[in-house]
């Protein structure tokens, strides 16, 4: 369950090679500040909790958290809490990382790190975990938390006929590659009410998992739920529990 609330919300999710290269339907603006709690859920059981908060900076600048830990009984089982935070600028492209930090405590497991994007160089660093590495990113290079946020932002400016994604994540001493998918649209009945949403797949090119995410409109493109799928199951669901600060756009969103 520790790794399944990690590699979403480290998710998912998201260069940013848009494809066609069709008009953009709409043009992005930044979110306000905002903050957004997910519950984790497992064979209809929650069993953690994600929270996120979104600061934007003076300067075009951003701050990005992410905090999970297991709740309930299954902090006994799961005692570790992983805290996940990024910093760098908004540009046209998106968002472009200049710091992001790793923090996993309350286990035997426990783990920090933090990468250091150099822009001019086009190379990651990170020297604070027991085996440094330098790794060559691209131009298009994000962090694995910031995800979300770049996705929110490409999906604001794809094309009617754009319905492919790629994302390239330093993660691991080397990039990883996803592979994003927009298979249509749904309706997905929420705690914060019901939601038009694009149905989203990502797919790992180095394994077997894949991630279904359903994002909003309404709340500029914000994933309302998430599923985790490994081996034909599903081994986790996030659910958005609360919302603050995000503007929503009228006539999005559904009845309850």
């Amino acid at each position: 369950m520790k790794r399944c609330i990690r590699q979403w919300l480290g998710w998912m999710v998201f260069a940013m090679a848009i494809g066609s290269g069709a008009a953009a339907a709409e043009t992005f603006r930044p979110p306000g500040d905002f903050s957004a709690r997910y519950a984790v859920e497992r064979t209809g059981l929650t069993l953690g909790r994600a929270d996120l908060s979104y600061r934007r900076l003076p300067g075009e600048r951003y701050h990005y958290r992410l905090y999970t830990r297991a709740v309930g009984l299954a902090r006994w089982l799961f005692p570790t809490q992983v805290r996940e935070e990024s910093r760098g600028r908004i540009v046209e492209d998106g968002f472009r990382p200049e710091v992001y930090r790793y923090q996993r405590t309350g286990g035997d497991d426990a783990r920090e790190a933090e990468l250091r994007f150099d822009w001019q160089a086009l190379e990651v660093v990170n020297d604070i975990a027991d085996y440094p590495w330098r790794a060559e990113i691209t131009h298009d290079t994000i962090d694995r938390v910031i995800s979300p946020l770049q996705l929110m932002h490409d999906l604001t400016e794809r094309g009617e006929e754009a319905n492919r994604l790629v994302y390239r994540i330093a993660d691991g001493g080397r990039l990883k590659t996803y592979l994003l998918t927009i298979e249509g649209e749904e309706t997905v009945n929420t705690p914060q009410g019901r939601f038009r949403v694009l149905r989203i797949e990502r797919r790992d090119t180095d394994s077997d998992r894949h991630t279904i995410l359903w994002c909003a409109p309404a709340l500029g493109y914000l994933a309302v739920q998430v599923e985790q799928w490994e081996d034909g199951s599903r081994s986790a669901r996030l659910v958005l529990e609360s919302l603050e600060g995000l503007r929503r756009e009228p006539g999005m969103r559904g009845g309850g």
